[in-house]
Order: structure tokens, then C-alpha cells, then sequence
């Protein structure tokens, strides 16, 4: 079957790195690009508990182009096995199943939670974090029955989603409500992507949080807090149509960022803060709103979210922070923030309930009250991956939101 692998070896790496600075296409089509269009074998089941799916949409997550240009630190490295077929967002139908699974049929129509934790690899007993429902600080993603690998799509037994068809431990099954569309299903990874942040710090009613950036995580944050808090949210857009989704989500203030003279002013007039000047320096507010959700996860934008937040606020970091540089971490002791990540989804709790976030994300779109399927702007065949590539990369000209491979 087609699929698209990745294999970074220490040559292909180091040869790709460097050409990619030459000229950016040899990421994805120089003669040693770790991604690559091919044939590979079918994945077959692990054991009897897990099922084979045959891919209806395999989603293109913003960590996958980060892969793709080489952006990642090499920290995460041993939490993955290669050469793998990438893709972890995904919807599609059962079309084998181990004698030992229960409840899921073959036709059945499902989505696989990535995730790789004790259940998957069979570990028993779980470590804590899973026992509690962490499954995103599993402590074993390097043991059990399957080789290193953080979730589905950087495990190669496993497969991924972008190719014809992957494996699932039952563990990560959550079948497909029959009035929810492949379009509704296939948004549900993402959304518990920005659910599991703004479920573990839930804003107050009375509190302000500033979504800083605005793609479709800093949409969905957007989305996320509106359905479950009467929090006041101010929104920074790179791009008038990025504010138009965000508005429509019911944001109380959208900035576009291009179009104002200058950001600390604008959040500072939002939030009835000051500005501080330093004799040298940044500067940053005596004020400001009391969570900020970092959705970019670049050098400036971390800068500005500890320098912005609250003295005693959050900040919570959803974007792929990796080695940025120069940043004054002042404003963490002398304001006194929180700083969070976050990974993935997990199990949350929220008005006396606990369910897999998957599962939230499952019923705020089946509900209404989060709609998600019009964030589906591009569609592909898998041949058209090298477009798919260069419409993520810009966005502006596009109107990208979310791309998909179609099967």
C-alpha cells in the first residue's frame, strides 16, 4: 500500500538540515529527505486485542510539519521508532478484529485515541499516571509489548493514518455516533488537542485570557473556553480571515496583529494595564490578562505571554516550544506565574463528570455547541503530499485552516 514514512538517520538528517537552508523544498524532496512517498506493507495486528482500520481521513497535525522541516529538538528521538508511516489524526473502519475485543464489530466506524500508554502496551499494573487517567504522562512509552513510540503515527508496527490503513490497540477505540460526518469525526483529534489545555486550567468566569495566536489550536482554545466558562477572551490574529472563525466562536475582542501599530498597547487598553519601560529592556505590563494560552510556541510569542500575563496568572504553553533563545525568564519569579504544558489529551473532569477528553470533544460536537466541520478548508490524495506541504506553509495566501488526506 501507499503510504508516507519518515526516517531521519544521522546522514539524512544532517544532509537534509543543511540543503534545507539552501533550498526549502529538499525537506520534503531531496534525494535524502527523511519523508517519503512509497510502498510499504500492511501493518498487522499487534496481538488479539487490537483491530485494523482502514482510513477514511488521515489529519495533517501542525507537529507533522514540524517533523517534515526538521523544526523538533532531538529530545523526543527515543520516543520513537523508525522509520515510521506518519499521521495521527484520523477516522476510519474497523476491517479486522482480534478474538479478544469486545464491543466493536468489522463496518464499524471508529477513531483511535494516538496515544500509546500502559493499556495499549499491556502493562500491568499501569504505571500512576495512567492509573489516574494521565495516559499523556504515561511513564512507560519505551516498554511493554510495543517498541518506543509516543502515539500512533511514530511507532512503526503500529502504521499511521497517512496511508490506506493503520492498527489500534481497543484501548484507543471510540466509535463514530452515526449522525456525526467523517468531516465532524476527523476534527475530534485536534479539538481534544486544545480541549486538554483549557480543561486543566480552566478559566473563571470573571477572568480575562488572552488566545495568542490563532490557528486552528488557538480557534479551538478559543471555542473551548466559550462552551465551558463565562470567561472574557481576547484573541491575536495573524490574519483577517483566522479573526472572522474567531469571532464567530464568540470571541469578545479580536486583534489582528498586522493591523495595529503596536500589541502591548492594544492588550494593555483591554485589560486597563500599564505599560513599563525599562531603562533597557522589553517591556512588559503591570496588569494584564490573567491567563495567556500560547498557541504559536515561538521565541517572540512566549516572550510576550510571560511579559503580558497578570502578576499570580498562568501561562500555558499549546504551541511546540522547542529551544527558543534570549528569553528573560524575570517575569516567572517577579509575577509569580504558573507555567503548564501540555501533550496530546488525557481524561478530564468538568461539572461533576470525568471522561476521556476524546470523549468531550465527541459530545460538544454531537451537541452543537462547538462546530468544527467547517474548519476542514483542504483535502488531498496522498500523491499530493508535496502540495499539501506547501499549502501549510502559507497560510496566509491560502486561507488554510486544517488539511486532511482523504481515502
Amino acid at each position: 500500500m501507499k503510504a508516507i514514512t519518515f526516517n531521519a538517520s544521522i546522514p539524512r538528517y544532517a544532509f537534509t538540515l543543511l540543503a534545507g537552508r539552501i533550498q526549502r523544498e529538499a525537506f520534503f524532496r531531496g534525494p535524502l529527505s527523511p519523508i517519503r512517498f512509497q510502498e510499504v506493507s500492511e501493518p498487522q495486528l499487534i496481538n488479539e486485542n487490537w483491530v485494523k482500520i482502514k482510513t477514511i481521513y488521515g489529519g495533517v497535525c501542525g507537529s507533522d510539519i514540524n517533523m517534515i522541516f526538521l523544526e523538533d529538538t532531538p529530545y523526543t528521538e527515543p520516543y520513537v521508532t523508525m522509520p515510521y508511516t506518519v499521521g495521527h489524526e484520523n477516522v476510519g473502519v474497523i476491517t479486522e478484529v482480534g478474538s479478544k475485543v469486545e464491543g466493536f464489530e468489522i463496518g464499524e466506524r471508529v477513531v483511535a485515541d494516538p496515544m500509546l500508554a500502559c493499556a495499549s502496551r499491556e502493562m500491568e499494573p499501569p504505571c500512576s499516571r495512567c492509573e489516574r487517567g494521565d495516559y499523556s504522562q504515561c511513564l512507560n512509552m519505551l516498554k511493554g509489548t510495543l517498541p518506543p513510540g509516543l502515539n500512533l503515527g511514530f511507532c512503526e508496527p503500529v502504521g499511521g493514518s497517512w496511508s490506506e490503513c493503520f492498527v489500534a490497540h481497543k484501548s484507543q477505540l471510540m466509535k463514530v455516533p452515526e449522525e456525526m460526518t467523517d468531516e465532524q469525526a476527523i476534527m475530534i483529534d485536534v479539538f481534544s488537542s486544545a480541549l486538554h489545555p483549557v480543561m486543566r486550567n480552566l478559566p473563571a468566569d470573571d477572568e480575562t485570557v488572552l488566545v495568542y495566536g490563532c490557528g486552528i489550536i488557538g480557534m479551538l482554545v478559543t471555542a473551548s473556553i466559550k462552551a465551558l466558562t463565562g470567561a472574557r477572551v481576547i484573541v491575536v490574529a495573524r490574519y483577517p480571515f483566522q479573526a472572522e472563525v474567531a469571532r464567530g466562536y464568540s470571541a469578545d475582542e479580536v486583534i489582528i496583529e498586522k493591523e495595529v501599530e503596536d500589541l502591548y498597547s492594544e492588550i494593555a487598553k483591554l485589560t486597563d494595564a500599564s505599560i513599563i519601560e525599562p531603562m533597557i529592556g522589553d517591556r512588559h505590563l503591570n496588569g494584564g490578562p490573567d491567563i495567556v494560552f500560547d498557541c504559536v510556541g515561538k521565541r517572540d510569542t512566549l516572550n510576550d505571554a510571560l511579559r503580558m500575563t497578570k502578576s499570580g496568572g498562568k501561562v500555558v504553553i499549546i504551541g511546540l516550544v522547542t529551544e527558543p533563545k534570549e528569553i528573560d525568564w524575570t517575569p516567572v519569579w517577579f509575577k509569580e506565574l504558573t507555567i503548564r504544558g501540555t501533550l496530546c489529551s488525557s481524561t478530564e473532569e468538568y461539572d461533576g463528570k470525568r471522561q476521556k477528553t476524546y470523549e468531550w470533544a465527541r459530545d460538544l460536537i454531537m451537541s452543537g455547541k462547538v462546530k468544527v466541520e467547517h474548519l476542514l478548508t483542504h483535502i488531498w490524495r496522498l500523491d499530493q503530499y508535496v502540495d499539501m506541504i506547501k499549502t501549510a506553509t502559507t497560510k496566509g495566501n491560502t486561507g488554510c485552516i486544517k488539511q486532511a488526506f482523504k481515502f
